[in-house]
């Protein structure tokens, strides 16, 4: 019995999901002529980076999807279990200027934008 439990403890802590949202490329990097670098592949949550580096996740978001779409697909089943007692983390992980502030939609400045609009002008 104790062996068992510890079997399904270690199992329920490794339940991770990964999503990774594709940032659309900034202002200045449009100007200094860079390319995307990252291409997603229609139909399956998967990335290539160059021309052969395949990673596959739980999703993929590109960055033309809404703010509201990630948290329907990516966040709001978190928040559900949370609401039923189970433990739920949402992490943002990156390197600076990846686009965690970006997709996680925070700033320091109130806005009248709507938090799913917020971030969309910044990298056109």
């Amino acid at each position: 019995m104790f062996a068992t439990t510890l079997l399904t403890v270690y199992v329920l802590c490794l339940d991770a999901r990964v999503a990774l949202r594709i940032r659309p490329l900034s202002p200045q990097e449009h100007a200094n002529g860079e390319t995307e670098c990252v291409t997603q592949l229609p139909g399956v949550p998967q990335i290539v980076i160059g021309a052969d580096r395949a990673f596959t996740f739980d999703y993929v978001f590109s960055p033309e999807v809404s703010q509201e779409q990630i948290y329907d697909d990516a966040i709001a089943p978190l928040v559900d279990q949370f609401l039923q007692g189970y433990n739920a983390t949402i992490l943002a992980y990156g390197q600076t200027g990846s686009g965690k502030t970006f997709s996680m939609g925070t700033g320091l400045t109130i806005s009248a934008t709507p938090p799913e609009l917020q971030g969309k002008n910044q990298y056109k």
